[in-house]
Formats: structure tokens, C-alpha cells, sequence
């Protein structure tokens, strides 16, 4: 039989809606089965499972629980509203620890494959979208600026699908530093730019190239527009004036890797 959660536990879930305590404690909460089977699977550092009711695939969740040796903790209706950051709680969470991030100044590792770098990017939706067309398409390394939105926001985790769970490598630094690394390990670099060039008649020279996505207004800072090449994607019939920034990378991402 589960444990019944301390007042203490639900204040501190609780607290996690709130950025300040996620970057303070390298904790998060993810919500719903389906994400927290996805979790279990590509061991990702759950803490413990709390659940107000058997929800779907719990006898899943639980085998898979024991396995790990991961504690199951009963809470009540009310417990899983006050955890949720949604209206309608699906009345099962886990509470996960997650890595540091690594900076991308002074290391010395050598990095290989296909990047994309959030760029001051401030919708979490678009990021979540942006970490699922990478997970989908093989991209395991993403960098992040400090100036984007928070990866761990409950928004960001939601729209991702458990796209986070799939990354390798997660960068987060300034533009400046991320540039200067890239250009160490000789990548090439790609801007998404309304200025650049027909990305359809670009073609990258290896499997280590870099792109970077910008902010959803400004654009990509000054110091990639510097470097970069930058690519567009030319309009059909010219009666949208923009594309969003989470599909113009989806249509660039997918044109670099079929190439």
C-alpha cells in the first residue's frame, strides 16, 4: 500500500510551479501517465510518483516503479489540484531532479552532429515544439541563451511531450559563448533570417552545422547575424508576412536533414 504525503511534500511540489524553485532545487513536476511512462523509459532521475487516484496505465507506472525502486505516494484530489499548474489535474505527478546545465565558455570537449540554438526565444510553447521536431528529426544537443525562456517551465514540458527526455547534451550560455564554441569546433553556422537566403538552395557541407533560432520578435541577436549564414524560407503564395519561429524551424530542420 502507498504512503500518504507529508503537508510539507504538497507545499514543496507546489512550489515548483514557480521558476525561482525549480533553478534553485534542479527540480521539476511532470504531469499525466503518458509523460511519466516516457520518463520511466529512458531513465530520467524520477524522484517519486504521486497520484490521487488509479489513472490510466498505473499498473504500468507501478511495475515499472518497483523496478526502478521509486516511491509511490498517495495524495488527494485537493493535494493534486494544488500541485497542478492546470485547471484540470490528471491526478498523477513525479517529481524529477534534473542535470546542470552545461556552459559552453571554457569547455574543451569536442562536439559532433547537428545543433539547434534557442536564441532569446520567450514563448515556451515554441520551445516545447522546437525540442520535439529536434527529437524527432535525431538532434540530441540543443543550446540554449540565458535570455530564453526557462526549459523546466511546466508550459515548455507540456508542449515538449517528453522531448526533454530524449536530449544528450543541453547547453545553456550567452550567444557570445555559444558562437565563440561553435567556431572552435569548426561549425557551420545557420541563421534563420527573413533577410538570408533560399534555404531550399542551401547546401550544408557536413553533418556539423549549427542552427539558430531567434527571438519571436526581435529576430536572432546582432552577433549571429555577424557569423551565421543566414536562410529564409521563401512564401508560397505571399499572403502570410511570417511564419512562426517553432514551424520555420521544422521546415528548415527537416530540408537539413534530408540533405
Amino acid at each position: 500500500m502507498s504512503k500518504m504525503i507529508h503537508k510539507k511534500d504538497v507545499k514543496y511540489l507546489a512550489s515548483l510551479k514557480n521558476k525561482k524553485f525549480r533553478l534553485l532545487n534542479n527540480e521539476f513536476v511532470i504531469e499525466g501517465s503518458k509523460l511519466i511512462l516516457d520518463a520511466l523509459k529512458h531513465n530520467q532521475l524520477i524522484q517519486k510518483i504521486i497520484y490521487s487516484t488509479k489513472v490510466e496505465n498505473f499498473n504500468a507506472i507501478r511495475q515499472q516503479s518497483k523496478k526502478h525502486n521509486i516511491a509511490l505516494i498517495l495524495c488527494t484530489t485537493k493535494d493534486a489540484e494544488r500541485i497542478s499548474d492546470t485547471k484540470n489535474s490528471q491526478q498523477i505527478f513525479a517529481l524529477l531532479k534534473y542535470d546542470s546545465f552545461i556552459t559552453a565558455k571554457n569547455n574543451l570537449n569536442t562536439l559532433n552532429g547537428p545543433v539547434v540554438i534557442i536564441d532569446g526565444i520567450s514563448d515556451p510553447g515554441n520551445v516545447g515544439t522546437i525540442l520535439r521536431t529536434c527529437s524527432w528529426f535525431g538532434c540530441n544537443t540543443i543550446m540554449i541563451t540565458n535570455n530564453s525562456v526557462e526549459l523546466y517551465n511546466p508550459k515548455t514540458i507540456r508542449s515538449a511531450m517528453g522531448a526533454h527526455f530524449h536530449m544528450q547534451n543541453i547547453y545553456r550560455d550567452t550567444i557570445e559563448n555559444i558562437v565563440k564554441y561553435l567556431k572552435d569546433n569548426n561549425y557551420e553556422i545557420l541563421g534563420a533570417n527573413m533577410s538570408g537566403s533560399n534555404f531550399s538552395q542551401y547546401k550544408i557541407k557536413s553533418n556539423n552545422w549549427a542552427l539558430v533560432l531567434g527571438n519571436e520578435a526581435r529576430g536572432l541577436s546582432e552577433e549571429v547575424k555577424k557569423i551565421a549564414h543566414l536562410i529564409h524560407i521563401p512564401a508560397g503564395d505571399k499572403k502570410m508576412e511570417s511564419l512562426n519561429v517553432a514551424e520555420a524551424g521544422s521546415i528548415i530542420m527537416h530540408h537539413l536533414f534530408k540533405k
